[in-house]
């Protein structure tokens, strides 16, 4: 098939619907009812219990609240011994750090496949960012090509670990080292990576932003937490991100604040707390439910994880996938990718498409100055990729193999929709 296809038009859906009826895109049942899937952040009346708390203290705000400073030691301990704050969120513990280490340079190394929300904090900072290619397996910035990079104006590194993915990068770290640039981790979707995660031992870092937003592994609301071993860090976070309250409880208006008003939402501190208190048996689950649907999909051409389902140190936010659709008779591209997350969904599988530009390409202040043809690996993924969203508990390997069960439907179905695909529904 070498022409490009549209599948939105009326007349394609008309096709195609007389082609396999059993299909529930074009008239079929689904293999999963509506709402045997459970979404995450997967509401429980224990969760209403840690809100009362919150109500009851009268105290929604304060940075020194109890449940903050019970979380923060909390995380601390699980972590393995950083030292934690909690801030506003995962865009505002990256914005801190960056902040922090800004007079080390004017640039800041990052990946073109990336969120907006992590990215936009440098040019908050006032620095500029340089963008590198991805490594095409591992969704995460090229090692070697990034470490080629670290020029003398570069400040610091920022690392995304996507998915919940864990991105080493050796080289990389050992550059950022030798060259005195700093190291910013950016693991709001791999919680894990907090971790010793490197035989044991932490990532070679000098910070780590997380998220406890709704979508995260805390499904927590709006939070975000700086991870670090360096106490003047920790320092910093509370000289500019509070204006009006101290961590010692006084009441303070501080001449050095910057005034980011980065204060914990302290309603989302008492979610993230009872969750953190589960968050090595969520893990376990998020892993073993995504080894078990690989297992029963593994096998179908053209689909290919984006990082190792078995690797048991990875966080599995969600489960990441990509096409690969010149094994399936489609054109390159993200047709096939598009098609099929149509199929899917139509049969109650919560399958999602990701950004489908270079995070530059959202960002006001930066767009126009960097081409996408420049960084191929990252385009491939953005037109291929797509994510198995619900994998956290309650569901459970029953729900994953309906999933599965879903996929193979869909693939036995694909050839005979590609080949009946008629003219009037390719446009060149």
């Amino acid at each position: 098939m070498n022409k490009h296809v549209s599948f939105n038009s009326d007349a394609s859906a008309r096709s195609l619907r007389s082609i396999d009826t059993s299909v529930a895109l074009f008239g079929g049942t689904p293999v999963i009812a509506p709402g045997r899937v459970t979404l995450w952040p997967a509401a429980k009346r224990k969760h209403l219990k840690a809100l009362a708390s919150v109500v009851e203290s009268g105290k929604y705000h304060r940075v020194n609240h109890p449940l903050v400073t019970e979380l923060e030691g909390r995380l601390a301990e699980w972590s393995g011994g950083l030292s934690v704050r909690a801030v506003g969120s995962g865009t505002a513990a990256v914005h801190v750090a960056l902040d922090y280490y800004k007079d080390r340079g004017h640039h800041i190394v990052t990946s073109a496949l990336n969120w907006p929300g992590a990215v936009g904090p440098i040019s908050i900072s006032g620095l500029e960012p340089i963008f590198v290619d991805v490594e095409p397996r591992l969704a995460g910035m090229d090692d070697k090509s990034a470490s080629g990079l670290l020029e003398p104006d570069v400040a610091g590194v920022l690392i995304t670990h996507l998915f919940g993915n864990n991105i080493l990068a050796p080289n990389l770290r050992a550059a950022a080292r030798a060259k005195g640039v700093a190291l910013v981790d950016d693991v709001c979707q791999s919680i894990g990576a907090v971790r010793g995660i490197v035989g044991g031992s932490h990532l070679d870092t000098d910070v780590l932003a997380l998220s406890g937003n709704g979508a995260k592994h805390l499904g927590a609301g709006e939070l975000g937490f700086v991870l670090t071993r360096d106490p003047n860090l920790i320092d910093h976070v509370d000289e500019v991100s509070l204006t009006s309250s101290s961590r010692n409880g006084a009441r303070i208006f501080s001449p050095n604040s910057k005034g980011y008003n980065y204060r914990p939402n302290v309603f989302s501190a008492s979610i993230a707390n009872y969750r953190l208190k589960h968050l090595d048996q969520q893990l376990e689950k998020r892993r073993n439910n995504a080894f078990l649907l690989w297992r029963e999909i593994g096998q179908l051409p053209g689909l290919a994880p984006l990082f190792d389902p078995s690797d048991r140190h990875q966080s599995m936010l969600n489960f990441p996938l990509r096409i690969e659709p010149e094994q399936l008779g489609f054109p390159s591209g993200p047709v096939a990718r598009d098609f099929i997350i149509k199929l899917l969904q139509a049969e109650g599988v919560p399958v999602w498409v990701w950004l489908t530009k270079p995070v530059f390409e959202y960002l006001p202040d930066v767009r126009g100055k960097w081409s996408k043809a420049d960084f191929p690996n990252a385009m491939r993924l953005l037109d291929t990729m797509f994510y198995v969203s619900e994998i956290a508990p309650p569901n459970d390997a029953e729900i994953m193999k309906l999933y599965a069960a879903a996929f193979h439907k869909i693939w036995a179905a694909l050839p005979n929709l590609i080949s009946k695909i008629p003219d009037g529904v390719a446009a060149a």
